[in-house]
């Protein structure tokens, strides 16, 4: 079985601004793999279509769970 997952993580851009990103994930077995959205620029490097394949996968994606502390 494969598991599609996000994860939201914060960060400081640049100018220190915080923003906040999505992290992809598959599960497959107890494995996680990270996926990368591809970004395909055109000649005037925009990918117009970059927003939507990211909210597909989010709209598919569930939230990964948080790991358990270990005592």
């Amino acid at each position: 079985m494969v598991d599609l997952l996000k994860k939201q993580v914060k960060y400081s851009d640049k100018e220190g601004k915080e923003k906040t990103a999505t992290n992809f994930y598959l599960r497959c077995g107890d494995v996680l793999v990270p996926i990368e959205i591809k970004y395909f620029p055109d000649e005037n490097n925009v990918d117009k279509a970059y927003g939507a394949r990211k909210t597909v996968l989010s709209a598919f994606a569930s939230v990964l769970p948080e790991k358990e502390e270990k005592k």
